[in-house]
């Protein structure tokens, strides 16, 4: 490994370029309480802290929290990573339990510290890059659960004392690692002032200068990384940002959920970036179902951009690649936090004993792997293309990928945005899914990976013409009518990228999904 190096044109690494894909590693030193399924009323960890407290007493709270750090991410999570093909990691950081003061010296909490260096050297042996992103600042720097600020108040941008700590903080970090390769850059400040905060984002990108020039001082060989604002949406602040200053191997971040998969939604990112001549990274975009991963994992790669999905693991869910189990008697944690009923502190002890052994029995959503490499077994839907040839006129209707001419329609006929909101990992509703209409001379291809060497195309066509499948050479014909799946089967090379290509030969058909087994 050796560092890695920003360029107007990507990532480098001993100058042959790089991408970095991954996982942010949410929830281990900075938990949510959405990934603990307690939301709202327990939403951050000093208000979970607090509980465990409360409820079962300081011994067993420092019990709990030493074996959560030491189960919820182990060395077995990095194996994993490495062995489904992925090269880095994102670290999100709570500076409160990362830095103490004694006296008036700012120090390492030592069990925090001797961690991530113990991450560190997992990373190096499975060759994964460690990106170390502060998470929740100093004071925090959002108000919110996700930087676990005190009083729901950006505190880093009200208070200068925030901002000397966070200073001193990098510097310790940029002192400690300077020498390590497979640190591959500093994420300076996670989302920084959401909209309702937005007095304060004059202040951003001075911060950022002053971190930069602190950093710089003990550490040169490391990337840093700069956030836009309003969770990392909104780039608005780096207008001043100098072609002179990002050539300071610089990367920009943007985060994207919930939105449109396509490249039109990224151009305020891209156009940012071509004109500071510095790569980009999408720290952190997931919470959706497969399909929408799919389509916009893969754009990145297509697009040069570096990415992380988030979260790597929380309770009960299929749309994170690793998921473990409610504990036995949550429902009754859950009514204490509501105030609906006692809880008892030997009962308490029991559920939170459950809960660090449901943690350390991690479930594997293979399906999440598959949908972010777009690897068979893999469901594709229609608007995921990655290539066409279209010589119809498009037909207005899905207000998406509309630089492109290839015609999106609902299928129930409506004509708008897509709402591509599917925070729990839920299929789309049947009024927002949307087909491909092609007429005689149209193709869409879309690209995967196979591992197998016999590999079955399920495609969902209807209407009244003649529709061919192809990969590579082989071609199997269908004659279209009321809406089937039509059954495809191919050999292909293993390990391989693979696209199947769907040409409408005459007529007009409408195509809805592709499932690849």
């Amino acid at each position: 490994m050796d560092f890695i190096k920003a360029t107007p044109n990507g990532l480098s690494c001993k100058g042959e370029p790089i991408l970095l894909r991954g996982f942010g590693l949410g929830g281990w030193f900075l938990p949510e309480g959405y990934m603990w399924k307690l939301y709202t009323k327990c939403d951050r960890p000093r208000r979970m802290e607090k509980m465990i407290e409360e409820l079962c007493g300081k011994t067993y709270a420092d019990y709990f929290w030493h074996q959560y750090f030491e189960r919820y991410i182990t060395e077995k999570d990095i194996e994993l990573i490495a062995g489904e093909g992925f090269n880095s990691i994102r670290l999100p950081l709570n500076a409160r339990l990362l830095c103490d003061r004694d006296n008036s010296e700012l120090i390492f909490i030592k069990e925090t510290i001797e961690r991530i260096d113990q991450l560190i050297d997992w990373c190096k042996k499975y060759n994964i890059y460690v990106i170390l992103d502060m998470h929740g600042a100093s004071g925090g720097q959002t108000g919110q659960n996700i930087d676990d600020s005190e009083n729901d108040e950006p505190g880093l941008f009200i208070e200068v004392k925030y901002q000397e700590e966070l200073a001193a903080i990098w510097v310790k970090l940029a002192e400690r690692y300077v020498n390590e390769e497979v640190v591959a850059g500093y994420d300076l400040i996670n989302e920084p002032l959401p909209n309702w905060f937005s007095q304060y984002n004059h202040m951003v990108l001075p911060l950022y200068r002053k971190l930069i020039k602190e950093i710089r001082k003990v550490d040169q060989n490391h990337l840093i990384i700069l956030e836009g604002v309003h969770w990392a949406t909104d780039f608005c602040i780096f207008q001043e940002f100098t072609k002179e200053e990002a050539q300071d191997n610089i990367m920009l971040q943007f985060h994207k959920y919930w939105s449109n998969p396509d490249k039109e939604s990224l151009e305020s990112f891209t156009d940012t970036a071509k004109r500071l001549k510095v790569p980009l990274y999408m720290g952190e975009g997931g919470e959706n179902n497969c399909e929408w991963y799919t389509t916009m994992f893969p754009l990145y790669e297509r697009l040069n951009i570096s990415w992380s999905f988030w979260s790597y693991k929380k309770m009960d869910c299929d749309n994170s690649p690793i998921t473990f189990s409610v504990p036995a008697g949550w429902n009754e944690l859950m009514d204490w936090i509501e105030g609906k009923k006692n809880l008892d502190t030997t009962r308490a002890k029991e559920i939170f004993n459950q809960f660090l052994a449901c943690i350390s029995l991690r479930k594997v959503n293979r399906n999440v792997f598959c949908a972010l490499k777009r690897q068979v077994p893999v469901n594709i839907p229609c608007e995921a293309y990655d290539d066409f040839t279209i010589r119809s006129i498009r037909i207005p209707g899905v207000i998406l990928r509309m630089t492109d001419p290839v015609t999106l329609l609902f299928k129930n006929g409506k004509s708008g945005e897509v709402d591509y909101k599917r925070y729990g990992g839920e299929e789309q509703p049947e009024n927002e899914t949307i087909c491909i209409q092609l007429t005689a001379g149209d193709l869409v291809g879309y690209e995967f990976i196979s591992k197998q060497p016999i590999v079955t195309a399920f495609v969902t066509a209807s209407g009244c013409g003649t529709l061919r499948i192809q990969i590579d050479d082989e071609i199997i014909k269908y004659t279209v009518g009321i809406c089937k799946t039509y059954t495809a089967i191919f050999r292909c090379d293993t390990d391989s990228k693979k696209k199947i290509n769907l040409i409408c030969e005459k007529g007009r058909i409408r195509l809805d999904r592709i499932k690849l087994e």
